[in-house]
């Protein structure tokens, strides 16, 4: 059986310690982060999670190591640091359009290794691989990338203004940027092909991490 080591809450302390030790401030990470010193202080007091965009960002400002932030953000990490596995449950044409495997199969250890750090912030959520297969179009550059995304059942307020996976209450699935999105559902979505969209959103998860 796999150990693992639980941290429920953040570790305030090693951070305020980490920050006095380098003559840093919660002011100072914050205008480094471009966010409120409020939104530090939640943060550090477990009011609010830490995004893994911060969690790089904080590491680069207390000039400590990703793993370490993540350790003392309160997240539960596999002590070897081995991933849990991950399977590869879709592919993404080059429409954007997102369509199940009838066989989802796990991606490869030397794969989920590349995006460890993205992985371990969000703890034990469920974690899902598309790949890209598109040979024409926008996204033939992106093609054989693997995105990784959250499973979601509603409508994530990170998934406002960045790349995201969307489903659309008819069941569609696809990949784009949401623009604005109502709690009503409705939502105007820029589709990977460029097409602007005003859909009814049933679900929408941010993007982890694309591997190329």
């Amino acid at each position: 059986m796999q150990k693992t080591m639980e941290r429920p809450v953040i570790d305030k302390d090693w951070f305020i310690e980490k920050l006095a030790e380098g003559g840093k401030s919660v002011r100072g990470l914050a205008r480094h982060l471009g966010v409120d010193a409020s939104a530090v202080s939640r943060m550090l007091s477990g009011q609010r999670k830490m995004k893994m965009e911060e969690a790089n960002e904080i590491a680069r400002f207390l000039g400590a190591p990703i793993s370490e932030v993540l350790v003392h953000s309160g997240v539960s990490i596999d002590l070897d640091q081995q991933s849990t596995s991950i399977l590869l449950a879709a592919i993404i044409d080059e429409r954007g359009i997102m369509e199940k495997l009838a066989d989802p199969k796990p991606l490869p250890q030397a794969v989920i290794e590349r995006a460890q750090a993205s992985i371990t912030v969000h703890g034990n959520s469920r974690i899902i691989g598309a790949q890209i297969r598109a040979l024409t179009g926008p996204l033939s550059v992106m093609d054989d990338a693997v995105v990784l995304f959250r499973h979601s059942d509603s409508v994530d307020p990170a998934a406002i203004g960045v790349l995201s996976i969307c489903r659309t209450r008819d069941g569609e699935q696809f990949f784009g940027k949401v623009e604005r999105a109502r709690k009503t559902g409705e939502a105007h979505v820029i589709c990977a092909t460029g097409e602007a969209r005003d859909v009814l959103l049933e679900a929408a998860t941010p993007v982890l991490v694309m591997i190329p």
